[in-house]
C-alpha cells in the first residue's frame, strides 16, 4: 500500500512540474534503446545537478502521441554518478514497447530529464531454445580515495542521510570513515545495489566505507546453520564491490540480534568463518570486523538466552575468532562521565559505564595477539535541544552538548594512548539521526537540531599536520 500511495502522489505532482530540459547532469546510461528487459532491472546513469531536490523514473507507452507518464520508481534525493539510479520493476506494466524517462526536480523549480526508448518489456516472451536475454555485468562502486589520517586514531561517523552539510562537518573534523548499516534479507537482490551506492557515495565524498551488515533473526532461527553459507555468499558479493571494511553482524550476544536459545560465541564464529572466507576470496583488501557485542551485565554471565559482553569476548577468543577477523568490534554508548574516569558513576560501578574499563574488557582476551579493537559505535547521549529523554534513557539527562563534544574528543585522544592495546578505528554514533522517541537516537547525533556540530569542532582540535 505504501508503494501505491507514494507512486500515486508522484503522479499527482507531474502536472504541476515545469517544462523539462536535457542535461549531462541527468542521464540514463543503461538500458540502451532497442533493448528488451524483464523482471527487476537496475537502471544505470547519473543524476548529480548541484541543486537536486529529488528524482524518479517514469515510463510511457512508446507510440502514444501524448505520452501518459507513469512513475516507475520511488522518489530519491541522493545524487548518483555512473551508478544505479533505481530499480525498475517491469512486471508492474503489461508487456509491450515503452519509453523510460529520468525526471529530476531542482530546488530552483527547474526539471531535468533524459529519455531512452524504445524498450521492450518482455516478461512473458517465449524465447527460442538456447537464446538468453543479454545482460551487462553488474556496475562496480567507485574506487576508494587516497586518504591521510590526521587524528590520533582513524575516526568516522555513522550516517543516515549523508547530506552535503553532514559531509562538510565530517571533513572539518578530520574524519576518514563513513559507517552504513545494511540489512540482509534472503531473496532481496536490490540490497547489492544499496551496498554499491553507499560505497560509491562514501568514496566520491573522500571517505572509506564501513558496511555493518546483519541478517534477519527470524531467517537465521528458521534455517540454523544452513543460513551461514547464504549469508556468506551475500557478503562475498558485497566485498567484490570494494568496501574498505565489513562488520559481520552486530550485538549478537542478545536476543534482539540472534535467536534466543542459540546465543553463543561458538555459533557466531562458525558463521564468521564462512563469511570471512567469502569476503577474502572476493577482495582480500576488505577489513573484516567481528561484530561488536552489546555492552551489558544483564545476564550475569552466559547462557543460550543471552551473554554479558565481557564473557562473550572471552568466548570469542576461545573459539578462535582471531583466525577469521582483522579487528574486534566494540560498542560504548552509556557513558555519563569523562572518558578518563574509572569510577564514580551514580548508577553503579559496572565496567561498561567507563571508557577505559570498556577498552580493557574488550582487549583482555586478546592480549598476546596482534589483533586491534575497532569501536564501531562510540557515543554520548544528550537531550539538549530535544526535550526530556524517555524513562529507559533518563540516565543521560544530565549530559550537555558541550560535554558530549569534549568527551568524544578526549576518548579519541585516549584511544591512542592505551598501553598494549591498539585501537584501529573509532566510529562516532552518530552523525545525523533524527529519531527521538522511546529510542532517542537523535540525542546521540553530534549534528544538533540547529545544524551545528560542536563535537566536530572539538575533534578537529586533535588534528595534526603530517610532516
Amino acid at each position: 500500500m505504501k508503494w501505491v500511495f507514494t507512486l500515486g502522489l508522484a503522479a499527482l505532482l507531474l502536472g504541476a512540474l515545469p517544462a523539462a530540459a536535457q542535461s549531462e547532469a541527468a542521464r540514463i546510461a543503461w538500458p540502451p534503446p532497442v533493448y528488451d528487459v524483464a523482471g527487476t532491472v537496475a537502471v544505470l546513469g547519473t543524476v548529480n545537478p548541484p541543486d537536486l531536490q529529488a528524482y524518479f523514473l517514469e515510463v510511457a507507452v512508446y507510440d502514444q502521441a501524448t505520452p501518459q507518464w507513469i512513475p516507475a520508481s520511488l522518489p530519491a534525493t541522493q545524487p548518483v554518478t555512473d551508478g544505479v539510479l533505481a530499480e525498475w520493476i517491469t512486471t508492474l506494466v503489461p508487456d509491450g514497447i515503452y519509453r523510460l524517462r529520468l525526471r529530476a526536480q531542482l530546488r530552483s523549480g527547474a526539471v531535468l530529464t533524459d529519455e531512452v526508448g524504445p524498450l521492450r518489456v518482455a516478461n512473458a516472451l517465449e524465447r527460442p531454445a538456447g537464446e538468453a536475454r543479454a545482460l551487462l555485468p553488474p556496475p562496480t562502486a567507485a574506487p576508494p580515495p587516497r586518504l591521510e589520517n590526521t587524528l590520533p586514531v582513524p575516526v568516522g561517523g555513522q550516517v543516515t542521510y549523508f547530506t552535503d552539510a553532514t559531509i562538510a562537518h565530517m571533513q572539518s573534523a578530520g574524519m576518514t570513515w563513513v559507517k552504513w548499516q545494511i540489512p540482509f534479507i534472503i531473496g532481496d537482490t536490490n540490497l547489492i545495489n544499496v551496498a554499491r551506492d553507499r560505497i560509491t557515495w562514501s568514496h566520491n565524498a573522500g571517505f572509506n566505507a564501513l558496511l555493518s551488515i546483519t541478517g534477519e533473526v527470524d531467517e537465521l532461527r528458521e534455517l540454523g546453520e544452513a543460513y551461514y553459507p547464504i549469508f556468506a555468499e551475500f557478503l562475498g558479493q558485497v566485498a567484490a564491490l570494494g568496501p574498505d571494511a565489513i562488520e559481520v553482524w552486530n550485538e549478537m550476544n542478545i536476543d534482539r540480534e540472534w535467536p534466543a536459545g542459540r546465543i553463543s560465541a561458538r555459533s557466531y564464529v562458525a558463521m564468521l568463518r564462512q563469511a570471512h572466507a567469502a569476503i577474502k576470496a572476493a577482495n582480500p583488501n576488505v577489513m573484516v570486523i567481528a561484530g561488536a557485542p552489546a555492552p551489558t551485565g544483564f545476564f550475569g554471565g552466559c547462557s543460550n538466552a543471552g551473554c554479558d559482553d565481557g564473557d562473550y569476548y572471552w568466548n570469542l577468543a576461545n573459539n578462535g575468532v582471531t583466525d577469521y577477523a582483522d579487528c574486534i568490534g566494540v560498542h560504548y554508548n552509556e557513558g555519563i562521565l569523562p572518558p578518563s574516569q574509572r569510577g564514580g558513576d551514580p548508577r553503579d560501578n559496572y565496567p561498561t559505564r567507563y571508557f577505559p574499563l570498556m577498552v580493557n574488557r574488550a582487549a583482555a582476551p586478546f592480549r598476546g595477539t596482534d589483533i586491534p579493537l575497532c569501536f564501531t559505535e562510540i557515543g554520548y547521549l544528550s537531550p539538549e535541544g530535544y526535550g526530556p529523554l524517555p524513562p529507559a534513557f533518563a540516565w543521560g539527562s544530565g549530559t550537555s552538548v558541550q560535554e558530549q563534544a569534549e568527551w568524544l574528543r578526549d576518548a579519541i585522544r585516549l584511544a591512542a594512548e592505551f598501553p598494549n592495546t591498539r585501537i584501529a578505528l573509532m566510529i562516532v554514533f552518530n552523525m545525523d539521526f533524527d529519531r527521538y522517541d522511546r529510542d532517542p537516537q537523535a540525542g546521540y547525533a553530534i549534528i544538533r537540531p540547529d545544524g551545528s556540530c560542536p563535537a566536530c569542532e572539538a575533534i578537529a582540535s586533535l588534528r595534526q599536520t603530517r610532516g
